[in-house]
């Protein structure tokens, strides 16, 4: 067979894929080609049918908490899921398995939502809609009496401002590689101080907002180290959050160490888990010296207690 002539098989090939048959269903094609009367039969084409099946999905979770959905699709290339007003990438993880990181912001509301998978291969694009429960999260009152600097921060009018805008850029990209770790490490030796989702009120005020981490109370110079690999995203001073590091796991999995008083990481560079990136500090909207760690699902804090291993206390740590 000739050059030419593969090129016409392969050409015809890949019709078939793009085709289906006259009632409406797609399966096995037959195709000839008649080329200076000699006819050119390409074997049957299959052309896979839609499918998706729901391989790992919880189907009750709490509000501020994340959880992984994984299917299987054969052939399917790419896919997303659609919840909470937002769309995230399902990431083919190996052959025919796609998987996604999802976070429940805190504030959302307990009931039932509905969540929407859509898987896409060659010609074809299969959709399921599956109801997820949304419990509501136990939290209490962690009453602040913020310092003069504190009170600076909060109303001046640019700072949080500012610093929603940081965090908006630190989220809008993540890097390719897939985020593999089994748990998490617990990033620095204290005592916590607040737990994920507690409310803050200040001084004599009502309560306000929730907190988007975990509070380690340690001395002023304790060193801080990853809680899993990744690359160093920020490495600077935010108006809130003071000085800090955050780093990209994959997957849209991010974790950041806030109020730091020294970094020693750069941005760009590759952290391992456990490596240390820096040391506790008191810099930013802050008491006094303690760690704020975070861990974010495509710029959405989670409650980072989860992707511990399980059963690990962190107050049995200080």
């Amino acid at each position: 067979m000739t050059t030419q002539r593969i090129f016409l098989a392969l050409i015809l090939f890949l019709l078939t894929i793009s085709c289906s048959s006259s009632d409406g269903s797609e399966g096995s094609k037959f195709v000839a080609v008649m080329e200076n009367d000699s006819q050119v039969e390409l074997v049957e084409a299959f052309v896979q049918q839609p499918n998706m099946e729901v391989v790992e999905l919880p189907r009750q979770v709490y509000a501020g908490d994340s959880f992984r959905a994984v299917v299987s699709s054969d052939g399917g290339l790419l896919g997303s899921i659609k919840i909470f007003d937002r769309s995230t990438p399902l990431l083919l993880i190996a052959n025919d398995l796609l998987s996604s990181q999802v976070a429940v912001p805190i504030e959302q509301q307990s009931g039932v939502v509905m969540m929407e998978l859509s898987i896409t291969g060659i010609n074809w694009r299969v959709t399921e809609v599956i109801a997820v429960k949304i419990l509501e999260r136990p939290v209490k009152v962690d009453r602040i009496y913020r310092t003069q600097e504190m009170i600076r921060i909060a109303t001046d009018g640019t700072s949080y401002a500012e610093e929603a805008d940081l965090r908006r850029q630190q989220a809008k990209t993540y890097s390719a590689h897939r985020y593999t770790s089994e748990f998490m490490q617990i990033p620095v030796v204290g005592e916590v101080s607040t737990f994920f989702g507690d409310m803050r009120a200040y001084e004599n005020g009502p309560p306000s907002n929730s907190h988007s981490g975990v509070d380690f109370a340690a001395p002023k110079g304790t060193r801080v180290s990853a809680s899993a690999g990744g690359y160093v995203i920020y490495s600077a001073t935010m108006p809130v959050r003071g000085t800090s590091v955050v780093i990209d796991h994959g997957s849209g999995v991010f974790s950041g160490y806030h109020h730091l008083s020294k970094v020693y990481s750069p941005v760009g560079a590759w952290i391992n888990a456990g490596e240390y990136i820096g040391e506790v500090g008191s810099t930013g909207f802050s008491t006094g010296p303690h760690l704020h760690w975070e861990v974010l699902v495509y710029g959405t804090p989670t409650d980072p207690v989860k992707w511990l291993e399980s059963g690990l206390s962190l107050n049995d740590l200080h």
